[in-house]
């Protein structure tokens, strides 16, 4: 599929997967403050002897049914041993998004065309999102693993991955595999700013190889948005809730 193609909620429903870019500009003053959050990023302290630099926040985001974006409170991530046999097993406690990314008017529209796609392909419902800004980082004279976890699922309905920008870097080839399959079903090098894959997390599987800098005498970094869908049942068991919204907030 050509990236300059739409994500199309028909290839999700059909074949658990899609590919394309979102539907948004990536220029202008509002886009590049918008990524000016990626070198606000702080260092992963969970990697522990992985073969990874990774810079990340993380933020969890209600998507009601009715479109608003209601930002929740807490950064706690969690994931069994069997899903991630890397960091699974573990409570992680990420640094929160900051205001200023929370309240960019990029930020909330990328989520509502993520949520109106995924709504789409699986029937209009309120979701808890999670969403991972990731900055993976290679040295003149060492790759990094975007996923050190290899070969995997996330432990959730669906995932989107986003990317932001590429900066002096090589690699980071996406596969998606079908669960239980040992062929590659798509594999791409995502490479223009808001390309993505939107996954069916429970049917489908993916990998990312590693980044390499493309000039030996500077780093390189691969900068991703990663926003993971779980349905809501219950709106009032969901933790954190502010009863705000982001459009709201970031009128101010």
């Amino acid at each position: 599929m050509d990236s300059s193609e739409d994500l199309r909620a028909g290839d999700v429903a059909r074949h658990g997967w899609a590919h394309g870019r979102l539907p948004l500009p990536t220029e202008g003053d509002d886009w590049h403050r918008f990524t000016a959050a990626w070198d606000d990023l702080v260092p992963d302290a969970y990697l522990g002897p992985a073969r990874c630099r990774r810079n990340r926040r993380y933020g969890r985001v209600l998507a009601h049914r009715d479109g608003t974006l209601e930002p929740l409170l807490g950064t706690e991530f969690f994931q069994s041993k069997q899903i991630n046999r890397a960091f699974g097993d573990q409570l992680r406690v990420f640094e929160p998004l900051t205001d200023k990314a929370l309240t960019s008017c990029r930020f909330s529209e990328i989520l509502q065309e993520s949520v109106g796609l995924v709504n789409e392909a699986a029937g209009d419902r309120d979701w808890e999102l999670g969403v991972h800004f990731i900055r993976v980082i290679a040295e003149p004279d060492e790759g990094s693993e975007p996923a050190p976890e290899g070969r995997h699922s996330d432990g959730h309905e669906y995932v989107a991955i986003h990317l932001i920008g590429r900066h002096h870097c090589v690699g980071g080839e996406s596969q998606v595999f079908r669960r239980g399959e040992e062929r590659v079903e798509h594999s791409v090098t995502m490479t223009e700013p808001l390309e993505a894959l939107v996954l069916s997390d429970t049917t489908m599987e993916h990998a990312v190889s590693e980044i390499r800098t493309e000039d030996r005498s500077v780093p390189g970094w691969r900068d991703t948005m990663i926003v993971d869908f779980n349905t809501v049942q219950d709106l009032t068991e969901v933790n954190g809730r502010t009863h705000s919204s982001l459009q709201a907030l970031s009128l101010f």
